[in-house]
């Protein structure tokens, strides 16, 4: 499967191969697909991955793993890259599963936060955290309390 389309201006080109396999051959116990994938995008170093799936060929044909991948990327870019940038997630060593899950979603609503607050005098999370923490977290507790988002 090849799909070329044009990226930020620039043109990508995906091409994907994929073969059916068991667990055994795979090494994963629920593995029923591989495949290869290869990105070339304009002046850039072509890259290849490799990836692996549970869902059968019946259920996840070529063209539809391949627009899988790029809608991940496009999340990956989007909010995680937010999250990674303004919330340092990839820097969490949080271990247990509540702990995890709390903190995922008081990142996720203080970024929501901010998207709503973004047409006001604040450029960047870091700017809205600052912002939200002034006064002894007046503003942040004032969020949290009340039944409108204060101004």
């Amino acid at each position: 499967m090849r799909w070329s389309d044009l990226e930020k201006g620039r043109l990508v080109t995906r091409t994907l191969v994929a073969r059916q396999l068991d667990g055994e051959q795979a090494g994963f116990p629920l593995a029923a697909q591989a495949a290869r994938l290869h990105r070339q995008r304009e002046d850039k170093t072509a890259e290849t991955v490799e990836l692996i799936t549970s869902r059968p060929k019946a259920e996840l044909s070529p063209s539809q793993w391949l627009q899988a991948n790029i809608d991940h990327w496009t999340i990956e870019t989007g909010l995680h890259a937010r999250l990674d940038a303004s919330r340092h997630d990839d820097r969490c060593r949080l271990r247990r599963r509540k702990a995890v899950r709390i903190h995922a979603m008081f990142n996720r609503w203080a970024n929501s936060l901010f998207i709503h607050w973004r047409t006001r005098p604040y450029h960047t999370t870091t700017d809205f955290t600052a912002a939200m923490a002034e006064n002894h977290d007046r503003r942040a507790l004032s969020a949290i309390l009340s039944q409108r988002f204060p101004s």
